[in-house]
């Protein structure tokens, strides 16, 4: 088998294991979780799920751990396949689903560099899958995601005078405070040494005053790590230096020294390498994310209106033994979110 039909074959393994189209089964009289309409969840597509999630969370947790958190999210689980169900049944209704599983097939196909349905079908048929198998899982990978944009997100519109407020009350957010990156030659000294320290460092300083190289003088004298880097430390901004070198250094113009300068048991010569100055996205480069962080928001507050609207407007019956069929807004759209 070629490479390119090895990886094709792989795809679609790894979309029917996300979500194992309830066809697989429908030959074996199961157990039925919950309904949904005139559809059932089954007990073998609840623990297919359960068995993937399971799988991610052993990524994180382990032992005891795991088994709590499958425990604590195992009824959310469940409501998102309820959600997701409500969604795809939504989807016959607005939508033209012969189209949208045409697209939805020829989309997989020149993804995954499929050439022609003959393929496809062969692919399947060496996998023991059907199509209906592979557009049933594709559908539910997709719709509700779709059908959620197409009822919820398009609506939200947000006006420039919202961007503009939110840019005028959050502007630190679009603000690069000033930095500063300077060169350091630091004297270290104890009680006892502190004057033959600070002779060392006015002398330094003469030396600097009289044209002498700093990065010649930060190797023969420094005694900070910063040594090995010709004595270049930053960038800095307001609030991160000691508060004795701060007023000192971002009063300098790039290639002025200053000092010494005395802090706790060293003194510092330091000499302006480099300044970036403050600067302020304005609003016509800011609007744009602004905008879409203000829909986000107003997405987050809609959304689950909308599915408890949907919850409640349909017919839903969990088993007891599995959980309720009492809506569950905490955590009850995650997966339809992506999340």
């Amino acid at each position: 088998m070629k490479a390119r039909t090895i990886l094709a074959v792989a795809a679609i393994l790894a979309v029917l294991a996300l979500f194992p189209p309830a066809g697989a089964r429908a030959e074996i009289l199961e157990e039925i979780v919950a309904k949904v309409n005139n559809s059932v969840i089954t007990r073998s597509q609840f623990e297919d799920r359960l068995a993937l999630h399971r799988q991610q969370m052993s990524q994180q947790f382990t032992g005891e751990e795991l088994d709590r958190h499958m425990e604590a999210g195992q009824e959310a689980i469940l409501h998102n396949m309820i959600i997701e169900s409500i969604l795809v049944q939504r989807a016959e209704v607005l939508l033209d689903m012969g189209k949208v599983r045409k697209n939805l097939i020829e989309d997989f196909k020149k993804n995954q560099k499929i050439e022609s349905d003959e393929e496809l079908d062969r692919l399947l048929k060496e996998q023991d899958m059907t199509r209906g198998d592979l557009l049933e899982t594709l559908v539910r990978m997709n719709i509700p995601q779709e059908i959620i944009n197409y009822e919820v997100r398009r609506k939200i519109s947000v006006s420039d005078k919202e961007i503009r407020e939110y840019y005028e009350s959050h502007r630190p957010e679009f603000t690069r405070a000033e930095k500063i990156t300077l060169r350091e030659i630091v004297i270290l000294f104890e009680d006892a040494t502190r004057e033959e320290a600070k002779s060392r460092a006015d002398a330094v300083r003469r030396e600097l005053d009289a044209g002498a190289d700093f990065e010649t003088l930060v190797a023969r004298e420094s005694q900070a790590p910063s040594r090995e880097r010709g004595g270049l430390v930053g960038p800095f901004g307001r609030g991160e230096l000691r508060p004795e070198l701060e007023t000192v250094a971002f009063a300098l113009e790039p290639g002025q020294v200053a000092g010494p300068v005395e802090s706790s048991l060293a003194l510092h010569l330091v000499k302006m390498e480099s300044r970036d100055a403050e600067e302020v996205t304005p609003l016509e480069k800011a609007g744009e994310g602004i905008s879409e962080q203000l829909r986000e928001a107003r997405f987050r507050e809609k959304i689950d209106a909308y599915l408890k609207k949907l919850w409640n407007d349909n017919f839903i019956y969990v088993y007891p033994k599995f959980g309720t069929s009492d809506w569950l807004p905490s955590g009850a759209s995650e997966s339809v979110l992506g999340g």
